[in-house]
């Protein structure tokens, strides 16, 4: 990416639309635009900052003009800091592309995935941070996500590391004058104070790192898979769970042999995706292999498994127990839960049900399952199963609207930072002066304002950078 030339994209989504929205930024942008632009009050380049303008916009390619509203931001007071244009037309895909691509014939460059809002970044309009935010909120999956995602836009996580960064800065120079100035014989803070001051900082980096919710790199839902041998109500089971229709439910044993999908809601907000995975049984011909395969893969990959137990018939566990194996062997890292369903119809109580289960299936498992007893008919424990759904993918924690959500890279650099700030307030507190420790201090508060420099982009490398913009969709 270079910042020195002018680039066009389409920043509306893919597909058909009230309206496209065409933006261009940089130097020659106003001119670039005004080359397809024609309005009845004259020439785009006398359009005042933060106005708009009504006309037409020549497609060259197709050989005709479509209704145009210009959006005309003047540097430096745009999201670029640069001249930026957004050509509004009508919401068709075609018009857009043969737009935007005669936009490059006038001058611009197709801009790279995330490249406006990497200008933002470069030319201090946002921090990093903030930055990251933008592709957040774009890939925002749920309510939750959203929020953390709006608040780091916000600038959440920028004032967090900037006051850290601050109280670190200002007990470094303490620190250091301890050194400089130590033939002047000035009174500087005791070391216990330091000291003090250093752990409040690891204490808040510490407890936000470990507190803040999860933002995951890309829009990807986490992903459950319900198995369990034919007929004990795995189809009914997705179609509860969902609010769905999605599988077909019948008496007849294999009916379903897809792995079918649909989005649930769990409680705090999150969608989790939930797979029938029908197929995963021992079976003889072609077809049913070709299922056995695809459920394998899906299991495989499933960030947690519902295994399904039916309850009115769960006397012999043979059969039960030997394909939970095979399930635990094709994904030993995912959480599972066990679900005693049809409890409706079951002989003995929930509970009595339940019991016996857990004792028949400990036995395979390294610990005892969870497990919950349902009914698709009645729609007894489907809360309960939510719920416990919602712990094993630990999307209950922090989800509020209070709740902080960073990534995996962000938390790294907060815990490193929390650490060398620790690290430094041992020392300073062993001192009997600040001068006695003053090099070693110096050298962990260095640490820690390069780790949340990381986070804000003052110091961040461009494999990082480049990993941060590579999320983005083309034209934001």
């Amino acid at each position: 990416m270079t910042g020195d030339d002018t680039i066009v994209a389409i920043s509306t989504a893919a597909g058909t639309a009230a309206r496209a929205i065409v933006r261009l930024s940089g130097p020659e942008a106003i001119p670039c635009a005004q080359a397809v632009f024609t309005s009845p009050h004259g020439p785009l380049g006398r359009v005042g900052p933060f106005r708009t303008a009504d006309g037409v916009a020549a497609v060259r390619s197709a050989g005709i003009e479509v209704p145009c509203r210009a959006y005309l931001f003047r540097a430096p007071r745009s999201y670029t800091r640069q001249d930026v244009v957004e050509l509004h037309v009508p919401g068709s895909a075609a018009v857009a592309t043969a737009l935007a691509d005669t936009l490059v014939d006038c001058g611009a460059r197709p801009a790279e995935p995330g490249e406006f809002t990497a200008r933002a970044f470069f030319s201090g309009r946002l921090d990093l941070s903030a930055a990251e935010a933008v592709a957040d909120v774009i890939n925002a999956d749920d309510d939750a996500q959203l929020r953390s995602a709006m608040a780091a836009l916000g600038g959440r996580v920028h004032r967090l590391c900037a006051s850290a960064a601050e109280e670190l800065a200002d007990v470094l120079a303490g620190t250091e004058a301890s050194i400089d100035l130590a033939e002047e014989h000035l009174a500087f803070d005791s070391p216990g104070d330091l000291a003090s001051r250093l752990g409040r900082v690891r204490d808040e980096l510490g407890t936000t790192a470990r507190r803040a919710g999860d933002m995951p790199e890309t829009a990807e839902r986490p992903t459950a898979v319900i198995a369990g041998r034919p007929n004990v109500g795995k189809s009914s089971l997705l179609n509860a769970l969902t609010g769905t229709d999605r599988a077909i439910v019948s008496a007849t044993a294999g009916t379903t042999r897809d792995v079918l999908s649909a989005s649930m809601t769990a409680p705090g907000g999150q969608v989790v995706r939930v797979q029938d995975a029908a197929g995963f049984a021992a079976v003889d011909d072609a077809l049913g292999s070709a299922a056995d395969n695809a459920a394998r893969r899906a299991v495989a990959r499933a960030d947690a498994v519902l295994f399904v137990v039916d309850a009115a018939g769960a006397g012999d566990l043979a059969e039960d127990l030997a394909l939970l194996a095979d399930v635990l062997r094709s994904n030993p890292r995912a959480p599972w839960v066990l679900v005693a369903n049809k409890i409706d119809v079951a002989d003995a109580s929930a509970d009595a049900v339940l019991a016996d289960l857990v004792r028949g299936v400990s036995a395979q498992a390294a610990a005892p399952p969870r497990a919950v007893a349902t009914s698709c008919t009645s729609g007894q424990g489907l809360d309960d199963l939510a719920g416990v759904l919602a712990e094993c993918l630990d999307l209950s924690a922090d989800r509020t609207a209070r709740a902080m959500g960073l990534h995996d890279r962000q938390k790294r650099c907060l815990a490193s930072a929390a650490a060398a700030a620790g690290r430094a307030a041992e020392l300073m507190g062993e001192a009997a002066e600040v001068s006695d420790a003053a090099e070693l201090v110096a050298v962990e508060i260095r640490s820690a304002l390069a780790d949340l420099g990381q986070i804000s982009g003052q110091i961040v490398t461009e494999d990082i950078l480049g990993r941060i913009f590579a999320r983005f969709c083309v034209g934001k």
